[in-house]
């Protein structure tokens, strides 16, 4: 068995401006249990998982720690506050983490349909390449263009991947990669960004088109199918 502790870093600090809301999306009712109540039950659930640590806005401690009482809970829970942008949230995390040495998860605490499998596959792939992410195939033709009114060119599909998470690192690659992004005064569209600008490769594993990170309203009625397929199954 491997004695590598695993934690995880949720970030919930978002506001989610697409979904039109005013609220902070993490707190969205689905099938009447918050959605980043989901998520954290789905990490917690799990033996492999030695820590789960919460980033979220500053002002909304209270409302996090009310969430966390209605919970039964396997594992202790550490609020820490995020920043501006979901690096910084992370960054924040990983400050928090400086006595912690294993392998770092990060996950959007909108995406509340990860599978127990999935999480398992994204550990095992940090720990034997040091980098790793869940994907999914592209089902539709991408276009690439400069100004959004006319199309470039279009890349081959079959070379085309949609990244979620959770991502798994090394702390030391994660470590190196953040802080070669501040250094450089450069933001990422997602962790594995920010290694990929090391020179590090990731390495892609297949995830699910139902771990769908909820971000416009109308994720919310794919939310409600599968939430509603899963209790079936």
């Amino acid at each position: 068995m491997n004695s590598e502790k695993v934690c995880v870093l949720i970030a919930a600090a978002g506001m989610g401006k697409r979904m039109r809301i005013s609220q902070n999306k993490q707190y969205l009712p689905i099938h009447g249990k918050p959605m980043i109540r989901h998520t954290i039950e789905i990490f917690d659930g799990l033996s492999e998982i030695d820590k789960i640590i919460l980033l979220i806005r500053s002002g909304e401690e209270e409302m996090m720690r009310t969430i966390l009482k209605t919970m039964e809970l396997h594992h202790e829970v550490s609020i820490v506050l995020g920043g501006d942008e979901r690096q910084d949230s992370i960054w924040e995390g990983l400050r928090y983490l400086e006595n912690f040495d294993g392998i770092i998860l990060t996950h959007d605490g909108a995406r509340p349909f990860v599978t127990e499998r999935e999480i398992l596959s994204v550990i095992e792939g940090a720990r034997t390449s040091g980098a790793c992410c869940l994907m999914t195939p592209m089902k539709d033709t991408v276009k690439i263009s400069e100004d959004g009114d006319w199309a470039q060119f279009t890349p081959d599909r079959s070379k085309l991947f949609a990244i979620q998470t959770p991502q798994g690192f090394h702390k030391e690659v994660l470590i190196s990669a953040y802080k070669q992004a501040y250094e450089e005064g450069y933001y990422g569209t997602d962790d594995c960004s920010l290694v990929e600008k090391t020179g590090k490769k990731v390495r892609l594993i297949r995830g699910s088109y139902k771990n769908i990170k909820i971000t416009t309203p109308e994720d919310l009625i794919f939310a409600d199918a599968i939430y509603s397929d899963r209790m079936e199954e």
